[in-house]
């Protein structure tokens, strides 16, 4: 019962503060996202590059200093979406019904449709170049904020019942199966983007494959069936023997390591997908591998997560935040994972969720960065809440 309360008073709290700032928010990457600082990197990709990673790092908020304005985020969006669905099913308040709908018609007004003919969604409201110097932008549709798109539409689908949003979504499942689906060697994996097939980012073929699932729910398809079985055999068969796996994986044979919160995607992913599995045994062997990595390795007993395993520091709450999700899923099976997924929860509202109700963004022994990304931290950290609330009852 005291966790319940606990549970309940920080959604509460965290909600309260979202809706005070209208869903308006700073983003991690956003340093383009400012004409001043894209005239001070004057079209240089190395100095883009630079500037988006010490904007990112830095625990001093620079973005008044770079103007760099606050916006409404398409994927943070989804997320928040997804975790009204959830309170809503759980309580009946009215409250969390309203939002849902807020959400819904901000994903649906924030599809590119009208320029690719299907709808789709782009991650990014601002202009971003990463450390291996691909670039996002507001017009070019991703995988990742389609993907978390169909699953947040299909979730508010089940508690609305409106049949545009289903329509919306079969739409948008279409887009996905034209151009993020890319075959290799007798397997199918997902581009990042379209055109975008090197490196293999292992991650968003388990987004695909969890958006699959829910889209599974609405239309009962053969051939997403068949699509979603091959991609969880991809996902299993790029699992490595301590049960965790790669991030990326190039042509050249170079993989890129990096153990943090995406182990929590594929997880989920391949849960999703469990009850629709072929032979639930692998998948479930799969698991038990995965899971015991993610709990024993990027976890420590207090419920503090390693920030990229075996780096301790900062705390990241994107991390917090995916291990209460995922344990709180696999809790149905094992429930003493549900448990831990608690003790995170507990840990990450006394560490790092301020009086005003917003959750900081890391966390050090002595210091925290406490600039309240809206994604990043709110919207991962709302569906983290939900789904443990959810499990409990």
């Amino acid at each position: 019962m005291v966790e319940n309360i606990l549970l309940t008073k920080s959604v509460a709290h965290l909600m309260n503060w979202v809706k005070k700032e209208g869903y308006f928010g700073w983003d991690p990457y956003d340093a383009l996202f400012s004409s001043l600082t894209t005239k001070m990197c004057m079209g240089n990709i190395y100095l883009e590059i630079l500037l988006t990673q010490i904007n990112k790092i830095s625990p001093i908020n620079m973005r008044l200093i770079f103007k760099i304005n606050k916006e409404i985020d398409l994927k943070g969006t989804a997320i928040f979406a997804r975790a009204y669905s959830k309170m809503y099913k759980e309580t009946r308040d009215e409250v969390y019904l309203d939002e849902l709908n807020k959400m819904i018609y901000l994903i649906v007004n924030k599809s590119l449709g009208n320029k690719y003919g299907n709808e789709c969604w782009s991650s990014h409201y601002f202009r971003y170049r990463g450390a291996d110097k691909s670039q996002l932008a507001p017009e070019m549709p991703d995988i990742i904020g389609t993907s978390q798109s169909i699953i947040a539409l299909v979730e508010g689908h089940n508690i609305t019942n409106e049949e545009y949003i289903r329509d919306i979504v079969i739409d948008a499942w279409s887009f996905v199966v034209n151009n993020f689906i890319h075959s290799h060697q007798n397997k199918i994996f997902v581009e990042y983007a379209p055109g975008r097939s090197n490196p293999i980012v292992i991650n968003a073929s388990a987004q695909v494959l969890e958006a699959g699932s829910h889209f599974l729910t609405v239309s009962k398809n053969k051939q997403s069936k068949d699509m979603c079985e091959k991609l969880a055999r991809f996902l299993i068969s790029t699992q490595e023997d301590d049960g965790s796996w790669k991030y990326s994986i190039y042509e050249s044979g170079k993989v890129r390591n990096q153990l943090d919160f995406h182990q929590g995607f594929i997880l989920d992913a391949l849960l999703e997908y469990l009850v629709y599995a072929d032979d639930k045994t692998e998948i479930l062997h799969c698991l038990d591998k995965g899971f015991r990595f993610y709990r024993e390795k990027m976890f420590l007993e207090n419920g503090q997560s390693y920030y990229r395993y075996p780096t301790k520091y900062p705390v990241d709450i994107h991390n917090q935040a995916q291990g209460m999700i995922s344990f709180s899923k696999y809790g149905a099976l094992y429930p003493q994972y549900l448990e831990f997924g608690k003790r995170i929860a507990e840990w990450t509202i006394e560490n790092m969720q301020d009086k005003s109700g917003f959750f900081y963004y890391q966390k050090w022994p002595l210091i925290a960065n406490r600039i309240p990304y809206m994604r990043w931290n709110q919207a991962w950290m709302m569906l983290a809440l939900a789904h443990l609330l959810e499990k409990e009852s």
